[in-house]
């Protein structure tokens, strides 16, 4: 059998975006999809008998799911797409019906125009096969230009162009021309917002989420995208002259209340990272947030009533110094000895001493907390520092001792 040539194409053989597509899945022995710059569906082959749940809905909708536009974010592959002119392969998620495929961007100069999704089937395209992606992605840029037609920018392309600046993957420049062509006002500065919902937000709920967003009083909401169980806000005061803190904790709070009061919707409690003026910062802002999210989780009582990175305090370091440790390969021999005397002797100081600094030693809170007489907390806290020989009322002692406590949780 005589091999395929690898560059079968030239400009003058197609008719159509269609008739092209169909020659790259006779070539490939694939599914194909030509797809624009914002993940909507130019054209596909015809007469492809298998195909996965993704292919359908994206042909159905004329665009890819949102899901699956933010996966392949957070996986990666898109970045990788906007760096590469070489095919990509990227392997199935089964878990929101993506089977393996292999994708190109095309390029007109340093643009990326469109891609070409190839669905791999029984087996996955040979090297050969992979030249002849390579190939048709360069004559796909001119028969875009002959061919295609421009489109405005939806709801979705805005969310897909969100998240390219929350990755990190558009300039200030990009940015600040899309405000432009979006019709709005300059935005003097702003923060990251992540509202953690107990379950995946499905199009009923994701109406709520926008209603609510539209209407607000509070703040204004210039970019917004819903990742599986995530809402993820750009926002900013709609008074720049008022304290943005006080302003997106009371949005925060009013967007819990209303997501309750008016559609049952519980257990939603946001979080936003640092205020900025660059968007180069989006992704530190948007880190921070998780930031916050993350130490809610590991430390509750101690921080359930945090929203802002600033609130963190210490804890906003936790995992540098956790870093540093893992490389120091030292541990707190203080620490050490309390741990092993509870576990010989099944008592509990080492508990003991952590409510102790978390209510800033006070006697009388932590033995409220710890249901214990103060005669016996006193007891605990002259064995504690014989057993640690540690001495907690200097200053920088006591300081690293209750970092160390914190990153035995983190």
């Amino acid at each position: 059998m005589t091999d395929k040539p690898l560059n079968p194409f030239r400009r003058d053989m197609y008719d159509s975006l269609e008739s092209f597509v169909d020659h790259v899945s006779e070539l490939l022995e694939c599914p194909i999809t030509l797809e624009n710059p914002h993940h909507r569906v130019l054209v596909y082959s015809s007469h492809d008998d298998e195909t996965d749940m993704v292919r359908i809905s994206t042909i159905i909708s004329r665009r890819v799911p949102e899901k699956v536009i933010n996966r392949l974010w957070k996986d990666g592959v898109i970045p990788q797409l906007l760096q590469s002119r070489k095919p990509i392969k990227i392997e199935g998620k089964k878990e929101i019906g993506l089977g393996n495929r292999v994708a190109v961007s095309i390029w007109r100069g340093e643009e990326v125009i469109g891609y070409i999704w190839a669905v791999e089937l029984d087996k996955p395209l040979t090297n050969n096969k992979m030249l002849i992606l390579e190939n048709a992605a360069v004559i796909a840029r001119h028969l875009l230009s002959r061919f295609s037609k421009n489109t405005a920018p939806s709801l979705q392309d805005n969310q897909e162009f969100f998240w390219r600046v929350l990755t990190g993957y558009v300039n200030e420049t990009a940015i600040e021309a899309k405000i432009q062509e979006l019709g709005m006002a300059k935005i003097p500065f702003y923060t990251i917002m992540i509202f953690p919902f107990p379950e995946i937000i499905n199009k009923e709920i994701e109406k709520h989420i926008l209603y609510l967003l539209k209407v607000s009083q509070d703040v204004k909401i210039s970019f917004s995208t819903i990742e599986d169980k995530e809402l993820i806000i750009l926002a900013t005061p709609l008074d720049s002259k008022e304290n943005p803190i006080s302003c997106y904790k009371q949005f925060i709070d009013n967007f819990e209340k209303n997501l309750q009061e008016r559609f049952q919707i519980e257990h939603v409690k946001g979080a936003f990272g640092g205020i900025y003026k660059q968007f180069v910062d989006v992704p530190k802002s948007l880190k921070e947030a998780r930031t916050v999210l993350e130490v809610r989780e590991k430390f509750p009582e101690q921080t359930s009533s945090f929203t802002h990175y600033q609130e963190l305090g210490i804890y906003q370091f936790l995992d540098i110094l956790l870093e540093k440790r893992r490389q120091d390969g030292s541990v707190n021999i203080a620490i050490q000895n309390l741990l092993e005397y509870d576990q010989i002797h099944k008592t509990e100081l080492l508990a003991t001493l952590e409510v102790y600094l978390d209510e800033s030693e006070s006697m009388q809170k932590t033995a409220a907390k710890l249901h214990i007489h103060n005669n016996t907390l006193s007891y605990r806290l002259k064995r504690i520092a014989e057993i640690m020989e540690v001495d907690i009322t200097i200053p920088s002692q006591k300081f690293m001792i209750y970092l160390d406590l914190k990153l035995m949780r983190w």
